[in-house]
């Protein structure tokens, strides 16, 4: 099931960061993320979606996404922990946990990607009750695709993303649509990034492709994390 699963863990990006041209996310918060996934592989359709809790902490060098969802009308459940204090990473779904040393060593945070285009400064909502947003387009090189992401000109807030494009290595062709929630500053409860208790306390050897054990969605659906 793991080779099916694109979507279980939106945010992961983390780790391939670009270097910023524009504004940083605010430095401490928490939020949700909505994501609906359509796939079309020689012919036979596919979809995935669910929901991400996400747990940004730059001040800590620490960073957790829950997820929840459906690939194909089959339940999953997993997540990923990254404290980059102690160079540690879990990874965990539907009970089984891998622990590793984090592939960078230090927190890199989201920003703007160098590469991205502001295509649209507009807004959300009505001329008297409307939240100020630019628009930006970036090519996705390694999945193949073309992305259009908003962000919030005040605070450099994360909206939404659509990337559509197809896999070079499968030849898979995709759409996928997410959505930020909820998005709230500050880490109410530190424990979120404490290991889970399926995890073991003692570091494998090597490191944990989140690409290859998720999915390309695993941290390919945002573009700036």
């Amino acid at each position: 099931m793991q080779s099916l699963i694109l979507s279980i863990v939106g945010l992961s990006v983390l780790c391939h960061l670009s270097l910023a041209r524009g504004c940083c996310v605010p430095k401490q918060w928490t939020g949700d993320m909505g994501f609906m996934v359509g796939t079309n592989r020689n012919g036979k359709g596919g979809y995935q979606a669910g929901m991400v809790k996400i747990f940004y902490d730059a001040r800590n060098g620490k960073f957790a996404e829950f997820s929840k969802g459906v690939v194909d009308g089959r339940p999953f459940e997993g997540g990923v922990i990254m404290d980059f204090e102690t160079g540690v990473q879990y990874t965990f779904m539907d009970g089984h946990c891998n622990t590793t040393r984090l592939s960078q060593k230090e927190f890199k945070e989201a920003c703007i990607p160098e590469e991205a285009k502001a295509v649209s400064d507009t807004h959300m909502g009505t001329a008297d009750d409307s939240l100020d947003v630019t628009v930006y387009q970036m090519a996705r090189k390694r999945i193949g695709g073309n992305s259009y992401f908003t962000i919030t000109n005040k605070l450099c807030v994360p909206v939404g993303e659509t990337i559509t494009g197809t896999l070079p290595r499968s030849g898979m062709g995709y759409m996928s649509t997410v959505g930020y929630t909820g998005i709230e500053p500050g880490i109410k409860d530190p424990r979120v990034f404490d290991k889970p208790r399926i995890c073991s306390s003692q570091v494998e050897e090597g490191f944990v492709d989140l690409y290859l054990k998720f999915g390309f969605l695993n941290h390919e659906m945002s573009s700036i994390f």
